[in-house]
């Protein structure tokens, strides 16, 4: 953590909430004071003075190279505001690791004239590496190299297999280097800026909703043998079914027409917010960047407090604004074991006393 108070040690900027809270959560778990803002406008709201790492989605993957870029120098312009808060603070560009999105434009209306770019999208313990200058591992059926992602930027590029080599490539960087990357590298970040600090997992209330918006085959495959509620293109059912349960599942299905995407996310982001609304469940457990980070907004979210990890990948936030407070529980579609889900419901704690909450206002 930084050696002040009113100093940031590390901001994050990402294309999708997701990858904000993925790369954030490792210095949650930490110990660091940890916001993420959900669009580059929340940081008009002002930034708390006690923050150590500061995250912020610029929501532009799925945007025109244009949009993105524009996105990032609002988020530039946010951070000039804080003056000296931020001046010293590590910078890290969080990309997906299998480099969809914006890599170069957004890492590139970042930097600073000269400053060095270090880019390495590895995340050794959920299986993806970077092997000579290409993404391998989980999920990657064939090598991606990095290069022709990272075009213009005259950027580093090493090679990662383990967290070990991580850890030796951030000791290595040049001071003031912009580091382009994923979970693993902010893992090696984390691990440098807040040492000696072991990681605690979070407490997960319960009742809670999971609410699975990715069509992925890894997130299908973590579903199988759970009882979940059908959301045919998006409309989720107004019943959901007994709320004694400590999770009730809602999945997004193929309807009997195709609409396009788009849409059924939007749907589906209303629906699963107005159970929210409705139910209060104490939890929300949102499969699917987009899904979850269009709920939050619909909810009036602008802010979440980041507690750490309840499993690999599966970061933990709390959020602010909002009463009462929800904790929130986000998973890529793409990344987890097969029993994650399983997993995670495992892990809710259920009050003795369990009783109907009101509706939100």
């Amino acid at each position: 953590m930084p050696d002040r108070p009113e100093m940031i040690g590390a901001i994050i900027i990402s294309d999708d909430l997701t990858g904000a809270l993925d790369s954030a959560a490792a210095f949650a778990a930490r110990g660091c004071v940890t916001r993420v803002a959900l669009s580059p406008e929340a940081l008009g709201d002002g930034v708390d003075p006690d923050v150590d790492v500061l995250a912020v989605s610029t929501n532009s993957r799925e945007a025109e190279a244009e949009t993105a870029c524009d996105a990032v120098a609002a988020v530039r312009a946010g951070l000039d505001r804080l003056g000296a808060r931020a001046a010293s603070a590590v910078m890290f560009k969080k990309i997906d690791s299998r480099l969809k999105g914006h890599v170069a434009v957004e890492a590139g209306a970042l930097r600073h004239a000269g400053q060095p770019v270090l880019v390495c999208p590895a995340i050794p313990r959920l299986g993806r590496f970077v092997s000579a200058g290409a993404v391998t591992g989980a999920g990657v059926a064939e090598p991606l190299p990095v290069a022709p992602a990272c075009a213009g930027l005259s950027a580093d590029i090493p090679d990662a297999g383990d967290d070990a080599a991580l850890d030796r490539i951030v000791a290595q960087a040049a001071s003031g280097t912009l580091f382009v990357g994923a979970a693993g590298l902010a893992e090696a970040l984390a691990r440098r800026i807040a040492p000696g600090h072991e990681p605690v997992p979070p407490r997960l209330p319960a009742p809670a909703l999971l609410a699975v918006g990715s069509r992925d085959p890894v997130s299908l495959a973590q579903l199988e043998g759970l009882s979940c509620v059908a959301a045919p293109n998006g409309a989720v059912p107004a019943d959901l079914g007994p709320d004694d349960r400590p999770c009730r599942i809602v999945q997004m299905t193929q309807g009997d027409t195709t609409i396009p995407g788009a849409e059924a996310g939007a749907a589906f982001a209303d629906g699963i917010g107005g159970h929210v609304r409705a139910a209060r469940p104490a939890t929300l457990i949102a499969c699917g960047g987009e899904s979850a980070a269009a709920v939050l907004r619909g909810l009036g979210v602008r802010w979440l407090a980041l507690e750490g990890e309840a499993l690999p990948g599966v970061p933990v936030a709390r959020t602010r604004g909002l009463d009462p407070e929800l904790t929130v529980v986000t998973k890529s579609g793409g990344f987890g074991a097969r029993d994650t889900f399983t997993r995670l419901i495992a892990m809710l704690a259920m009050p003795e006393a369990a009783t109907k909450r009101g509706a939100m206002p």
